[in-house]
């Protein structure tokens, strides 16, 4: 079968996907999805650990955990993918480190990504520009990296904001959160996770007869 398509990396973190033991090709296409997209490190006691692209460094405890397995059932796998030269290992003393071989071909870029990081940049821009005007906002950093996720999301779902509209949606999302970044983030991530195009009060106790769609053209009418 041919053809692509774009798979968000919240996914991994999502209920659905890690309520139940993984099978072989859902534990595969989570190493796609942990694997690191860009170069990186950390520290692992004190030891600084290099992490490439498609590389991810996770010890054998923590992936049997996350996908339900034993460890036997997780060698066995991962031994096998190696096999077939789908990964390779590299186990030290610190930590395990596996990468996927070819891992580009996974990542195929599209002039579509170009087009959406070019409105995506565009909508920081305006945004920057709005949450200037507001005064006495605290801990700026942590709201910069929310509303970046947002916007992000935003743009994946190809919709925009005007002037105006950003506005609006950055005083919402200080209402809603009662100005806490935590809880702010958990109001983003549930949006996302659903696929919403506008967010709301979690604490909101929704109409039963409204439906998702009446949510996103709430939330639309905020938009371009």
């Amino acid at each position: 079968m041919d053809g692509w398509i774009l798979l968000y990396r919240k996914l991994s973190d999502n209920k659905l996907w890690t309520c139940e033991p993984f099978s072989r090709g859902q534990a595969w296409v989570d190493m796609l999805l942990l694997a690191s997209h860009s170069e990186q490190f950390f520290y692992v006691r004190g030891n600084k650990v290099n992490v490439k692209t498609g590389q991810l460094a996770w010890g054998e405890v923590k992936l049997s955990e996350r996908w339900r397995w034993s460890r036997t059932k997780l060698r066995k796998f991962l031994n096998d993918l190696e096999k077939e030269q789908q990964i390779t290992q590299h186990k030290s003393t610190i930590i395990q480190v596996i990468t996927i071989v070819n891992y580009e071909n996974y990542q195929k870029k599209d002039s579509r990504l170009d087009n959406r990081k070019t409105a995506e940049e565009q909508q920081k821009n305006i945004y920057k520009e709005c949450i200037t005007k507001i005064k006495n906002v605290k801990e700026i950093n942590k709201w910069d990296e929310i509303f970046s996720l947002w916007i992000k999301h935003k743009a994946e779902r190809k919709e925009t904001y005007k002037k105006t509209g950003m506005e609006r949606m950055i005083n919402k999302l200080f209402e809603y959160s009662e100005n806490d970044p935590e809880l702010a983030m958990k109001i983003i991530d549930n949006a996302i996770s659903n696929n919403y195009a506008g967010f709301f009060k979690i604490n909101n106790k929704r109409n039963g007869n409204t439906t998702d769609d009446e949510i996103d053209k709430l939330f639309n009418e905020e938009t371009q």
